[in-house]
């Protein structure tokens, strides 16, 4: 089969629909812990109210959150795709280009790998709180059917610098962006001209020169967030080409407050390259549909969340779309309850399993995990075959260790010992109060694995299930801990 080169595209504003979170939780093991990561960042900065929506069964629409939460549903459109792209990447999905649409920016630039998942969930989160602060006034987006050419002769027949073509997405549609009254005027022009005008569901002004003071809150807020090398290619419609190491992201992010997106020009370019397959990582099919429209030649594309066909059924039939051009492994799209009857009981009929799935299937998994992560612990601890004096593979193994009291610098240097031979990273990178996760890049899965290692290592009680990872981010915290718990040193 001829190799196939694939985009996947991250959505902006609108792309969420209330059951988009819970459809993903359900059916994908690997979306627990994205959204615990994004979660514990996000809940700092907007508080509990704004994260717990993450969790609900089943979050507002997108118009309530536009009135009563827009942060929480910025927060929840980035949290959409970067699950998605958790559950493609772990089916095998390795595209060739990246693609943001304004806010999936930072989903690209997270799935690209130079910002984590939680650090990604900072950036919208200050970038809400920034925009919250800057005070900007009545103003808003709108849709205009129309080509950039003569979206922008109504724009200067208005003549308000203030209000412009804020994203070209393809002949047929420009968005706007700025005042309202300026819009409204134009809105009006559009009705007698027969152009289709309609108001956007963002709760800013995006990439019009009213986010100015905005821009500069936001630069400062993220400034000290550091990036990483990008480990795939993320092609920016807003800056016109693809990021680059030496780029500075954080500028660049706060930037594009006040530039324009030029979406169609990009997907053009990459289909002109030879990208035959996009994929919409992210909720409904808007990016979908516009790029069908843009490109001329035969392209694929892929959306992955729909709400009237059923979210985690349309992710499923994706993958096996992409299945089809060898894009993922074969089978991957096939459901965890579908995947564990035929493992566990194939002799009960399906419709009982899934009457039983639907009502445990988020208990038998969460069982499954703490399960797998207890014998990975214990599997830590036995010998191996031949292994005598208490040794493991010619080192020492915890049951061997006496228990004896020690001092807290003492603990600490032992943690550091047993991250770093679990990380492969030098002892001494591991201080005291070094964040596991901000400074060493250790995700939340990861972190629990080694809390339980540590748990089985120091014989502590079982951790109660409402505390998470992240609450024990630094070695000194997990001494502490070990200390209260009366662990066996």
């Amino acid at each position: 089969m001829p190799e196939t080169s694939i985009a996947v595209l991250f959505p902006g504003q609108g792309a969420f629909y209330g059951r988009a979170l819970a459809d993903l939780r359900d059916e994908f093991p690997e979306v627990g812990p994205v959204l615990a990561e994004i979660g514990d960042a996000a809940r700092p900065l907007l508080g509990d109210r704004a994260v717990d929506q993450l969790f609900a069964t089943r979050t507002p629409d997108t118009e309530q959150l536009l009135r009563e939460a827009p942060e929480a549903l910025q927060l929840a459109i980035y949290a959409v795709s970067t699950a998605t792209y958790a559950v493609l990447r772990a089916r095998g999905l390795r595209p060739n280009v990246l693609i943001g649409h304004s806010l999936g920016e930072i989903a690209a630039l997270v799935a690209a790998g130079a910002f984590t998942p939680a650090e990604g969930a900072e950036i919208v989160c200050h970038r809400s709180i920034a925009l919250r602060e800057a005070g900007l006034g009545d103003a808003y987006m709108a849709a205009i059917g129309t080509d950039a050419g003569r979206a922008q002769r109504l724009v200067d027949l208005v003549g308000d610098p203030l209000t412009g073509i804020a994203v070209e997405n393809h002949a047929g549609q420009t968005v706007l962006s700025g005042r309202a009254e300026t819009l409204d005027t134009i809105g009006r022009l559009a009705a007698v001209l027969k152009i289709d005008f309609a108001r956007l569901k963002s709760p800013y002004a995006f990439h019009s020169p009213l986010l100015g003071p905005a821009a500069e809150k936001f630069a400062a807020r993220i400034a000290d967030i550091r990036q990483r090398p990008l480990e795939t290619t993320v092609h920016s419609p807003i800056i016109g080409r693809a990021y680059e190491d030496a780029d500075r992201l954080t500028e660049l992010l706060a930037g594009h407050f006040t530039a324009r997106v030029r979406f169609g020009d990009t997907v053009r370019e990459l289909a002109g390259t030879g990208v035959s397959v996009f994929v919409e990582s992210g909720a409904l099919d808007a990016l979908s549909r516009i790029t069908g429209r843009i490109v001329e030649s035969p392209v694929t594309t892929v959306p992955t969340l729909l709400p009237e066909a059923g979210g985690a059924a349309v992710l499923r039939q994706a993958l096996d779309r992409l299945a089809s051009v060898g894009a993922v492994a074969a089978g991957s799209g096939g459901s965890s309850a579908d995947q564990l009857r035929a493992a566990l009981l194939s002799d009960v009929p399906a419709e009982d399993f899934e009457a039983f799935w639907n009502g445990r299937g988020v208990e038998v998994r969460a069982f499954a995990r703490e399960a797998y992560l207890t014998y990975l612990g214990a599997k830590e601890e036995e010998p191996s075959v031949g292994a005598a004096n208490g040794s493991v593979n010619g080192h020492l193994s915890a049951a061997a260790v006496p228990a004896v009291a020690v001092d807290r610098d003492t603990l600490v240097r032992q943690l550091a010992d047993i991250y770093a031979e679990a990380l492969e990273y030098p002892a001494e990178v591991f201080e005291e109060a070094t964040d596991l996760e901000a400074e060493l890049g250790v995700d939340s899965v990861k972190q629990t694995e080694l809390l339980v290692r540590v748990g089985n290592r120091y014989e502590l009680p079982p951790r109660p299930s409402d505390v998470r990872p992240a609450a024990y981010n630094t070695l000194g915290k997990i001494a502490d801990l070990i200390i209260a718990s009366g662990g066996s040193v």
